[in-house]
């Protein structure tokens, strides 16, 4: 992994897998009552300087045996007012010629509704992550390509089929994310999602 790679991960404390050691990303949902509860991520293996984390887990911080939701910093402590309180299921960070390209991804059962809040709380979130680097690290990367991406169980085509050809996910945004039907357990390339 790259210096500046490796700066930014000592920043979070959330990381779970890195191209340094792993090649597959296994994103999990938390909740007993979730349909939706595995997927993994499977990369090429060719380019290694990424890493990903779990901010929604990384929101919990132990209070003796009890969890509470404090915020991933008091910055992000939970207030009705605001909507920077919660976080997506995981976030891929992929350093490729001095690029980054970021994808906020989030597991949902059924249909998916009430994202768009996770995604940007999530995204405000790496910013300040970058910011934090450029300001205290001396190191700057840029953000060329940040992707929305929901993996959900909701309705297959009438045919109950997946498409057997993947078309480039174009723009993305936290409120038209690209949805994708999976089953629980599935394994999917994670080039799929890094394609133009």
């Amino acid at each position: 992994m790259s210096p500046k790679m490796e700066k930014l991960k000592g920043i979070l404390s959330c990381v779970e897998y890195n191209g340094a050691q792993d090649t597959n990303i296994m994103i999990r949902e938390s909740d007993s009552r979730a349909v939706l509860r595995k997927i993994t991520l499977t990369t090429d293996g060719a380019n290694r300087d990424w890493f990903a984390f779990n901010p929604d887990e990384g929101r919990k911080v132990k209070n003796g045996n009890k969890l509470a939701y404090q915020g991933m910093s008091p910055l992000l402590a939970e207030d009705e007012r605001h909507g920077h309180h919660c976080a997506c299921d995981c976030v891929v960070i992929w350093h490729h010629e001095g690029k980054l390209t970021v994808l906020y991804i989030d597991l949902k059962s059924g249909n998916p509704s009430g994202y768009e809040k996770q995604f940007r709380s999530t995204r405000q979130f790496v910013r300040y992550a970058l910011g934090v680097l450029k300001e205290f690290h001396s190191e700057h990367m840029s953000v060329v390509d940040e992707r929305y991406i929901i993996f959900h169980t909701g309705k297959r085509n009438s045919m109950n089929k997946l498409p057997t050809v993947s078309k480039p996910m174009g723009k993305t945004a936290p409120d038209s994310a690209c949805k994708r039907v999976v089953v629980n357990a599935d394994t999917l390339y994670l080039k799929e999602f890094l394609a133009s």
